[in-house]
């Protein structure tokens, strides 16, 4: 799903050329064929994935006079955290299990990498105006967000587009996306219409294969570059490696026009997205203990037993909330569906690094340069400037985001692609001033208990795993949950609606203990949904 503001862009350019022509297929709901595609396709595949009838914001009241599960929550991310803290709300007590030193997972920041006192997310970052989930959290541990649209100004453009040596005009660029924009939306007209029939066609076709059926309609070499590199921001992979789904999903949804969806990327969290988990921690104060690897899981007569680094745990429940990297590495002496150990086994993060360049001034902010972000074919696909919320110093960070080949930096340092990268925007802001003395970049990739950035899908996956994803419905019919018996699933890539999303990790978190809460019987009653504003 979309991290980076490329994807706003062209959703803009997909509606403006999709609206210029007549309507043939009459709008309807996608969000319900989609979830009815992939309700029926887990009962066809014989999936036995739980569903529930805990449906969208039911009610739940804190447990009174039961005896105290034993709840143990794998993974000090965010979903395994938010998991822990509803639990908690609800008068559950579970114990939170994290490898590393430090919580966070993916969500992570500091203000002593580049420049002193300047706060760097090293992981995930842009918050969307509908992440409900992630916002909610934000607003009860007492966080704030930051609105990046008040850094926009009147003289200098939001976003530069530098392809094939030069800058793109933004109008140039929106009308060269014409005729490929307007394939697009009549594609996901066509999903909207029968996403059953038409899921699994788009899905068995790479983004590579759908641009090249397309050719025709890519009159210019840096259109293509520029598709090229959304996928990999987004998702972390190259176009041959992602599913033309991930494409087309994340462009326009129909209603009586084409319209954005609303992956805005409106808000950094002040004082950096790591504050986030940090809080949840927090609240949760002594149940959560760090250090200990998780290095098997089996069942047992009377629930399950725990094999950790540090010793043996037992437990009535467990939420399993680690990337598929990690989850890969344990033994699970579990019966799993076949499709869900599949899941676990084929599905990967893609891989994304950021290189971050600290500036004495930001002199970026000029005509020839932009306020937000930029995005290049300069071996690196994106920058922006995620110090926005610190206006108050003169100093600035730049962040530049590799994606797919990019990304494989292996042992290259900061201080060789920091400096190399600085000098390609010098051909476009000759004025840019010097960096200060500090570089710095990620290693994500190279983290052998996350293995990358996002989770992306290649083709065939979407709609062969999609039984195993999340799906929130007013329907009980359509509900679908992540759990083999008391085993529950959390984490960004179970979430249908927010995989590769912060908010992926925060809702499932929820989602997670929602399962639980319903199996010890924490809930009070089945009211009506809750509808979200």
């Amino acid at each position: 799903m979309a991290h980076t503001p490329l994807f706003r862009f062209l959703q803009r350019a997909v509606r403006t050329a999709h609206t210029a022509r007549p309507r043939t297929i009459a709008p309807r709901a996608s969000s319900l064929s989609r979830r009815r595609f992939l309700r029926y396709s887990t009962l066809a595949a014989g999936a036995t994935v739980a569903t529930s009838a805990l449906a969208y914001g039911d009610r739940l009241r804190p447990v009174a006079d039961t005896p105290a599960p034993r709840i143990a929550v794998v993974g000090g991310g965010i979903a395994g955290l938010s998991a822990a803290y509803h639990l908690q709300k609800l008068g559950l007590t579970a114990t939170v299990y994290e490898t590393k030193a430090q919580v966070g997972g993916r969500m992570q920041s500091r203000d002593d990498r580049v420049v002193p006192g300047l706060v760097n997310d090293l992981g995930g970052c842009f918050v969307n105006s509908d992440h409900e989930d992630l916002l909610s959290l934000i607003d009860e541990l007492g966080l704030t967000v930051f609105d990046r649209s008040t850094a926009i100004k009147d003289d200098v453009p939001a976003t530069a587009f530098y392809f094939e040596g030069r800058p793109i005009p933004e109008a140039d660029l929106i009308a060269a996306l014409g005729p490929i924009a307007d394939q697009i939306g009549q594609d996901a007209d066509l999903l909207e219409e029968d996403f059953d029939w038409y899921a699994t066609i788009f899905d068995a076709l790479s983004v590579a294969d759908y641009l090249d059926l397309h050719s025709d309609k890519i009159p210019e070499g840096y259109v293509r570059a520029l598709l090229e590199t959304t996928i990999r921001t987004e998702y972390g992979v190259e176009p041959e490696a992602s599913s033309a789904l991930q494409l087309l999903f994340n462009l326009p949804t129909v209603a009586d026009g084409v319209e954005p969806i609303s992956s805005d990327e409106a808000f950094l969290v002040q004082g950096g997205s790591g504050l986030v988990p940090v809080a949840l921690a927090a609240k949760l104060d002594s149940q959560v203990r760090t250090g200990w690897r998780l290095e098997g899981l089996r069942s047992t007569l009377t629930g399950y037993q725990l094999t950790f680094n540090r010793g043996t745990v037992e437990a009535d429940y467990v939420v399993l909330a680690l990337p598929c990297a990690a989850l890969r590495q344990v033994d699970l002496q579990v019966e799993l569906p076949t499709g869900l150990e599949r899941f676990i086994r084929e599905v990967n993060l893609g891989r994304n690094e950021k290189v971050f360049a600290g500036f004495s001034d930001r002199t970026w902010h000029q005509p020839t340069g932009f306020t937000t972000d930029a995005w290049a074919d300069q071996g690196y696909s994106a920058l922006w400037e995620d110090t926005q919320r610190q206006s108050e110093f003169r100093q600035g960070v730049l962040t530049f985001y590799l994606g797919g080949d990019e990304a494989h930096l292996s042992g290259d340092k900061a201080t060789e692609k920091g400096p190399q990268f600085v000098d390609a925007l010098k051909q476009h802001i000759p004025t840019l001033g010097s960096p200060v003395e500090r570089f710095y970049r990620t290693y994500w990739g190279q983290d052998r208990d996350i293995g990358g950035g996002y989770t992306s899908f290649k083709p065939g996956q979407y709609t062969e795993f999609s039984g195993y994803l999340y799906i929130e419905s007013d329907d009980p019919d359509e509900r679908q949950d992540v759990a083999v018996g008391n085993l529950v699933f959390a984490g960004e890539q179970f979430s249908d609606e927010y995989y590769g999303f912060m908010n992926g990790g925060a809702q499932t978190g929820r989602l997670a203990a929602e399962v639980v809460a319903s199996r010890v019987g924490a809930i009070a009653e089945v009211s009506r949904p809750l509808r979200r504003a």
